[in-house]
């Protein structure tokens, strides 16, 4: 709510990473109830010294973070610390989170999978059973060829979408698909890999079990899959001549 020259903001937010060493947050809060995303959500640059903004509690993940819980009580923020123009953080979001996707969504998953792929054909090559490397099985052979090409297509898609996005196109329908496709197919490449591991795959010793426990995260964070498909299938409708 406005009052005079600043802006009166009472709320939670949740899962706010690296909270607890920060000494600033950006947040996104509603301005204008009325026209909510086309309007009205405006971006704050807000002090966490100030009155009325408590650091709640943490949310211990699977992940090993802790993200924390803020509230909002009567905080007090400049209207100076509004980051663009007063109702223009929707807009800001949807670029800054594009980004995001490209490279915490993308590209991280991508080279989580080709580690984890490196593992798996080193694996099997050294590991004799009944007589033979892992390497000689079907099997085998055919967990690492799906990985391999599920990767390929993978890295060109990232390739394409983070190009796209340095010319300056607006890549939400392709930084939907980059999400998707990449958290999903590092997902079957690690899990292959702790399979082709057998035993030691679920050790933590090795860096898989951490993988995946990384990786399963980025199927629900910057947007659950299932929300993003259901937007790409609405775009994609909707611009079908």
């Amino acid at each position: 709510v406005r009052d005079g020259e600043n802006f009166v903001i009472n709320g939670t937010k949740r899962f706010i990473t690296a909270a607890g060493r920060s000494d600033y947050v950006q947040l996104m809060a509603v301005t204008d109830p009325e026209k909510r995303a086309r309007g009205g959500i405006t971006c704050f640059a807000v002090d966490l010294k100030t009155p009325g903004v408590t650091l709640e509690r943490q949310w211990p993940t699977m992940m090993g973070e802790a993200p924390w819980q803020i509230l909002f009580d009567n905080a007090r923020v400049p209207a100076a610390n509004v980051i663009g123009e007063i109702g223009g953080g929707f807009s800001l979001a949807q670029k800054w989170i594009s980004e995001g996707r490209i490279r915490g969504h993308g590209a991280r998953p991508v080279g989580i999978a080709q580690r984890a792929l490196d593992l798996m054909i080193e694996y099997a090559k050294v590991r004799v059973t009944f007589g033979r490397p892992l390497a000689d099985r079907q099997a085998i052979q055919f967990m690492i060829a799906d990985s391999a090409m599920e990767l390929h297509a993978t890295r060109l898609m990232v390739y394409e979408c983070a190009w796209r996005q340095d010319q300056g196109e607006d890549v939400r329908n392709l930084s939907y698909m980059v999400k998707v496709t990449a958290t999903e197919m590092a997902s079957r490449v690690v899990d292959r890999a702790i399979q082709v591991h057998g035993g030691l795959g679920l050790m933590k010793e090795l860096p898989l079990e951490w993988w995946y426990r990384q990786i399963r995260s980025t199927r629900i964070t910057e947007g659950a899959n299932e929300v993003l498909r259901w937007r790409l299938g609405q775009n994609i409708i909707r611009s079908h001549a």
